[in-house]
């Protein structure tokens, strides 16, 4: 009889054994540091977005996803337009299912205006596509909002094709560290 109960102790501790040690197989597996991990994430962002005119550059450690403002804001406001929405849409539900990842939001403007205006406009644009996400499932812990103004141009930024190519948004998609 004793020896049943410890048998049947034992038992409990295997499966217990087993399920822990699946548990932790399963977080390992979908650890962000795995190529294989982030090829996914970067495979799904780009089917979940090649609707839209965002562009997915990946490099060691990360994804970016750009877009220029203007098929996102209203001219001169942090307004999302419905284009705007169905990009973040698209991404915030691709984002969800990757919820070891850390997503900067970076908005550029040009240099005409003040420094200081578009520093507002660019900080404000951040904030408004940080909290569309976070109203659509991406928890706010996982989010930075960054207003970048005019810092960091792209070539030929007084040509209204540079112009074009500095207002923009980058969503910087990096791997949580464990």
């Amino acid at each position: 009889m004793v020896q049943g109960v410890h048998g049947a102790a034992w038992v409990g501790v295997l499966r217990w054994l087993a399920l822990a040690l699946s548990c932790v197989a399963a977080a390992s597996a979908s650890e962000p540091t795995e190529p294989a991990w982030f090829a996914n994430v970067e495979a799904e962002l780009r089917a979940a977005l090649a609707p839209t005119a965002a562009v997915i550059e990946h490099t060691e450690r990360q994804l970016t996803v750009r877009c220029p403002v203007r098929l996102v804001f209203a001219a001169d406001r942090a307004e999302l337009l419905p284009a705007g929405t169905a990009m973040l849409d698209a991404l915030a539900r691709s984002l969800r299912d990757y919820k070891r990842t850390q997503v900067v939001v970076a908005v550029y403007t040009d240099t005409i205006g003040t420094a200081e205006f578009n520093q507002q406009q660019s900080q404000g644009r951040a904030g408004v596509v940080a909290a569309y996400l976070q109203i659509h499932g991406v928890a706010p812990e996982r989010l930075v909002a960054r207003g970048v103004g005019e810092a960091a141009q792209l070539p030929a930024p007084d040509t209204p094709e540079g112009r074009d190519l500095n207002r923009r948004l980058e969503l910087i998609i990096t791997p949580l560290s464990s």
